[in-house]
């Protein structure tokens, strides 16, 4: 018996559907990095901050439609919970590995850049807060943000795309855990 049903979209390509049928000008890729970014630093939205912070973030020419709020409030709520996990699986919206290597380059380039962008928009990192090791995770997105032309990947380019896109995720872990600490209970 053979399964005529479709196949199944990538978190990517559903998210690419919502984010194209609103109009939006950025990926979902540069959305999870802003989130990311944004949620890095301590700071929370609630809902209504949040759809109309992703929909000026997206681009939209208008608010989310009705039927797009539920799976943006999803998607809020997904990337909350993927960096809160204790098994440290959250990984990043890219599209899936046999897209062509320039479109995951572009989307690795938005959540870099994304990140930056919802770093800076929290207003809670103030210059005194960049200790070193912070100041090296924000360079690397900096330069990630600027991506790697095709031209300049030899046969070690997806060695290499992969060694970027796992080190941007382990930063990003670090990055949450260092400004959402938990502060040492006291005893009495």
């Amino acid at each position: 018996m053979s399964d005529t049903s479709p196949a199944r979209l990538s978190r990517f390509d559903l998210y690419s559907n919502i984010a194209l049928s609103q109009g939006a000008l950025t990926s979902p890729s540069a959305l999870q990095g802003w989130l990311m970014g944004y949620i890095c630093t301590g700071a929370r939205l609630n809902k209504e901050q949040w759809l109309e912070e992703s929909a000026e973030y997206m681009g939209l020419p208008n608010a989310w439609s009705d039927k797009s709020k539920l799976p943006v409030l999803g998607f809020y709520q997904d990337e909350l919970k993927a960096i809160q996990a204790e098994e440290m699986s959250y990984s990043l919206l890219l599209p899936d590995d046999d897209t062509d290597f320039g479109v995951r380059m572009q989307a690795f380039s938005e959540w870099s850049k994304g990140f930056l962008d919802g770093f800076g928009a929290s207003g809670r990192i103030s210059e005194s807060d960049l200790d070193e090791e912070v100041m090296e995770v924000l360079k690397h997105y900096d330069a990630f943000s600027y991506g790697i032309e095709e031209d300049e990947i030899d046969e070690d380019g997806e060695r290499l795309f992969t060694e970027l896109v796992e080190h941007a995720r382990v930063t990003a872990l670090f990055m949450f855990y260092h400004f959402n600490k938990q502060p040492d209970p006291k005893l009495h």
